[in-house]
């Protein structure tokens, strides 16, 4: 049996054959630098937190600590306000709260607030559970502002924010809203030593042309400061939980910073109310460093979650302690029912994870490269080696 070479190459002058065996090393190289170019990637994991013993300490969040709550029987402490003069609107109250409008059509968009004036520290870590329904077809929202200890007033809502402009469901909707965070998300400071909330605010809006009756009732205002009970990790805990913190004992001696966190995961046994929904925070104090998806679990099950910088986009209403790693399970709607931790592991990289967004290439080159390196360059690979077993073969008979 012969073997292919490339003595066939002596039938050419020299010239041609040097070209000739140059294309084919080309080829090949250029085939190679495909393979190591695209696959290169640097491997820097350098610190990786793990395992229970990890752990300093697992609580669970119940927000039962009532620190004010409005009857909802009383009218003369609330206020109602238009934004045009020619609008209709009064609030009754008999237990829950509502707010009725008459809106005639108009070419701009137009409003009705029901506000009232409150009085509750920040450094309460206050919460506020609220639960209404607007009408279908209107939009609504809930605003809450406050003043310093200088007496200065502060906003602790934003156009941006989840709780304005929201469409009306015709059905109850429940808010979990942390007043320390909506401040921060405003200010982008906590201010937590002497601002006061002074301020409770809703409305509902209509856009230019709209016209009908439309309602907001309010079923519940309560104002309540967050509790924590100890529990052992390695054992399920049952009962009505409003959010789990587990606290890591890691004090990050080597220098890592919230900058290097790569990813994590941690799996756990969960079961919660049937419109349980959460999600799987990784904070540094009161900074988010990462965070996972949404998930439910209405029934017992095993759930593996992982979280990371580049899927943050939420703050947990439920605050850890300052200057600690914790690992929290905020849900947005619902409580847990159970909970049993299984393990967690967070990774940190010797440098920063690179999160630019790459410079934008022209596609007309991604395609070029697509097609020269990954199409043309095999194909003339095969018709290369091709010729060459030919020759091999003429030679052979």
């Amino acid at each position: 049996m012969q073997f292919p070479t490339l003595r066939f190459l002596t039938k050419y002058p020299l010239k041609s054959r040097h070209t000739y065996a140059i294309i084919v090393i080309a080829i090949v190289v250029m085939a190679g630098m495909v393979i190591v170019l695209r696959g290169k990637s640097q491997q820097t994991t350098v610190l990786n937190v793990s395992n229970l013993n990890s752990l300093e300490s697992a609580n669970y969040i119940r927000l039962n600590n009532t620190i004010w709550q409005d009857p909802l029987t009383d009218t003369s402490q609330w206020h109602v306000g238009y934004s045009q003069p020619n609008m209709t609107a009064w609030a009754t109250a008999n237990g829950a709260l509502h707010l009725n409008a008459s809106i005639a059509s108009e070419p701009y968009a137009q409003a009705v607030n029901l506000y009232r004036s409150v009085n509750f520290s920040l450094a309460q870590n206050p919460v506020l559970l609220i639960s209404l329904e607007a009408s279908v077809g209107i939009h609504y929202g809930i605003r809450i502002s406050g003043q310093d200890s200088s007496g200065n007033p502060f906003q602790a809502w934003s156009e941006s924010s989840y709780l304005q402009h929201r469409s009306g469901l015709g059905h109850t909707e429940n808010f979990t809203i942390s007043a320390v965070v909506e401040a921060y998300k405003v200010n982008g400071i906590f201010l937590t030593a002497g601002p006061s909330i002074t301020s409770l605010l809703f409305y509902i809006e209509a856009t230019p042309g709209q016209t009908g009756q439309f309602a907001l009732n309010v079923y519940r205002i309560t104002v309540v400061a967050p509790s924590q009970y100890a529990f052992d990790s390695a054992h399920q805990v049952q009962g009505s939980m409003d959010g789990v913190i587990l606290t890591l004992n890691s004090t990050n001696n080597l220098g890592y910073t919230d900058n290097q966190f790569a990813q994590g995961y941690i799996d756990y046994y969960v079961r919660g109310s049937g419109d349980l929904i959460y999600t799987v925070y990784f904070m540094h104090g009161l900074t988010v460093v990462g965070q996972g998806f949404d998930y439910s679990a209405s029934s017992l099950r095993y759930n593996l979650a992982t979280f990371s910088t580049s899927n943050i986009r939420s703050y947990p209403p439920i605050l850890a302690g300052n200057n600690t790693l914790s690992i929290v399970l905020s849900p947005s709607r619902g409580s847990f029912l159970s909970f049993q931790l299984g393990g967690f592991s967070v990774r940190y990289l010797s440098q920063a994870p690179v999160t630019t967004t790459p410079t934008d290439i022209d596609p007309s080159i991604i395609l070029a490269y697509y097609l020269i390196f990954l199409f043309v360059t095999p194909v003339a690979i095969v018709v290369l080696v091709s010729k060459l077993l030919g020759h091999e073969t003429n030679q052979a008979s």
